[in-house]
């Protein structure tokens, strides 16, 4: 969890929460972190999955906010857009659109980064 008002709660302002990520090499909780820090690593880790892959949430004052709702959530100039099907969407950015795959495909990268 990141908490963006950096007072120590979730229940007020944004928080993102990030599921899946590794332990090995995921920064300690209570570490600050500044936008284009890594955090960690995709991983099956924290439920049942065949495959590498975290997930992205966010909160406002303790409400989940939509991704693909009326409030934008960009992330490094991506755009998430919902199709109104649960785990369905995509990221569009500069003309381009990135679906939600259940697999790991050219179609569903973004970029690699390697540890």
């Amino acid at each position: 969890m990141i908490d963006l008002d950096g007072d120590g709660s979730e229940q007020t302002g944004w928080t993102i929460l990030y599921m899946h990520i590794a332990t090995e090499g995921r920064v300690p909780a209570g570490t600050r972190v500044e936008p284009g820090d890594l955090i960690g690593y995709p991983s099956c880790e924290g439920g049942v999955s065949s495959g590498t892959h975290f997930h992205i949430a966010r909160r406002y004052n303790g409400i989940w906010i939509e991704a693909g709702g009326s409030i934008p959530f960009t992330m490094d100039g991506w755009v998430a857009e919902g199709t109104g099907t649960v785990y369905d969407g995509y990221l569009v950015k500069d003309g381009n659109s990135v679906e939600a795959y259940n697999g790991r495909s050219e179609i569903n990268q973004i970029g690699i980064q390697t540890r």
